[in-house]
């Protein structure tokens, strides 16, 4: 018998695609293959994103297209997981009765039960036969388990499935307790449930024993990491050094963190684990303290920066990634203003900028949208121009500098590889031995783009001379 192939496609955060790699394992524990297209498949998933519109507007298309192809293929199981599921999963159930599947995040520990029903169902339909239960029956099974399944953490992770044989995420916990006006994650995904750091540490020993050596902890604001683990003293500073302890494991990072949970104890951490990497995702969202308020953030400009200049003092070499919503309702031009100057100020070395975009169930949806597109255009564009031209100048002063690359794979240029420094710099370099993917390798940048670098792979020998060590590199 020919094994059943699925096509498992994912949008959004981090979290989503280690959400995707526990499906694809409980798939494949089941016998199932992946296809090499969309189109070779006999299970289409879309694991979705609710966060923000155009990935949602996305997923609508998507089904759309796959209304049209499963007229001609009635055997075709559709399923529709993750946040979408969980936010619209009325509208999925009564207005689009080609999807089969509709499965929250909480859900994906008994994926492969529902989806061989719903193969089943459909091969029924696809035959003619008159089938126990009705269609609707079976996606109702896949709401019921929306609230009512096995959470991906819950079960034993199939360590083998990953998409890079040297890299991993691992979750260690779920949901936000956070009241942030503008986001719907609390909704979709639940408050936050810590997972035990004993269970932690053994997954992360697993996927080392399997070849991974860097991995990064995921979490909604994964700096509050066990804060509902009563009595057992769990805080992100704890693990990380009882994962540092792992021998295998050469990098250590987290995210994303919330400003407000940035400890002196995990601060003490970041400096003193080498391990962990020398960058820190501390989304800011605006620089300006009226915006701050309506989003309920919990802190002010100068509060921000007062935690990070505590991280300075201690771990100076540790660069700042950040995130920023333009355009959030009532934001005025001097609101944003003090957004651009506050990314200067903080000199961040990488930033995402994002129009704001209402979502349903949230507070701030409640609120005028009273920033025009085309302002919330122009903002996006001067926000992102001003942190490229923080980037570029970080990015030129490492010409001439040497630094240790964890090799990712072929780069979007013919004939080069690229990967990422211990502070996430992309580079790029020339080479031609795949034998390199995994791999730690020593580059000497030779030129700065806007958002990445371009060097030259050095060989073992020639690198130990003179060879700047990568943390002092990165400062220069």
């Amino acid at each position: 018998m020919t094994a059943p192939k699925y096509h498992l496609t994912s949008y959004g955060c981090q979290m989503n695609k280690l959400d995707s790699e526990l499906v694809e394992s409980r798939l494949r524990q089941r016998g199932y293959v992946a296809a090499a297209s969309e189109t070779d498949a006999d299970v289409v998933l879309i694991n979705t994103c609710s966060v923000r519109q155009h990935a949602e507007d996305r997923v609508w298309s998507k089904l759309g297209k796959l209304r049209i192809r499963k007229r001609g293929e009635p055997q075709l199981v559709v399923g529709v997981l993750g946040c979408m599921a969980q936010e619209h999963k009325r509208y999925l159930v009564s207005r689009m009765p080609h999807v089969d599947l509709v499965v929250g995040p909480s859900a994906f520990g008994d994926i492969d039960d529902t989806v061989e029903k719903a193969r089943a169902k459909n091969q029924q339909l696809a035959t003619g036969r008159d089938p126990a239960r009705t269609k609707h029956e079976v996606v109702g099974a896949g709401v019921v388990a929306v609230d009512q399944g096995v959470s991906g953490d819950l079960i034993r992770r199939d360590v083998r499935v990953r998409p890079h044989r040297s890299q991993a995420f691992v979750s260690v916990m779920r949901g936000c307790n956070m009241p942030c006006t503008y986001c719907i994650v609390p909704t979709t995904r639940g408050d936050e449930v810590s997972r035990p750091i004993a269970d932690i540490v053994e997954e992360a020993q697993r996927l080392c024993d399997d070849g991974v050596t860097e991995i990064t902890l995921l979490g909604q604001t994964v700096n509050a990491y066990g804060r509902d683990l009563t009595g057992q003293g769990a805080t992100l500073a704890r693990l990380l050094r009882e994962l540092h302890g792992i021998p295998a494991l050469r990098r250590l990072a987290f995210i994303t963190s919330h400003p407000n949970f940035l400890s002196a104890e995990l601060v003490d951490a970041i400096a003193e684990l080498p391990k962990v990497a020398r960058y820190l995702h501390l989304p800011a969202q605006s620089g300006s303290n009226p915006v701050l308020k309506a989003m309920r953030r919990g802190y002010t400009v100068e509060r921000y920066l007062a935690r990070i200049e505590q991280l300075r003092q201690k771990a100076p070499d540790v660069e700042l990634h950040s995130d920023f919503i333009v355009g959030y309702p009532g934001e005025t031009a001097a609101d944003f203003d003090q957004t651009v100057a506050f990314l200067r100020t903080v000199g961040f070395a990488q930033s995402y900028v994002f129009k704001y975009s209402p979502r349903p169930g949230t507070i701030a949806a409640e609120l005028p949208d009273d920033v025009p597109d085309a302002e919330k255009e122009r903002r996006n564009a001067v926000l992102l121009a001003a942190q490229e031209e923080l980037t570029l100048a970080k990015n030129r002063a490492l010409v001439g500098t040497t630094a240790e690359v964890l090799v990712e794979g072929d780069s979007k240029v013919a004939g080069r590889f690229s990967g990422r420094t211990a502070h996430h710099r992309l580079v790029h370099f020339a080479a031609t031995d795949r034998e390199l993917f995994g791999q730690y390798v020593p580059v000497r940048v030779t030129e700065a783009l806007a958002h990445s670098c371009v060097g030259e792979l050095l060989a073992h020998d020639a690198a130990q001379e003179g060879r700047a060590d990568p943390a002092e590199a990165q400062r220069a």
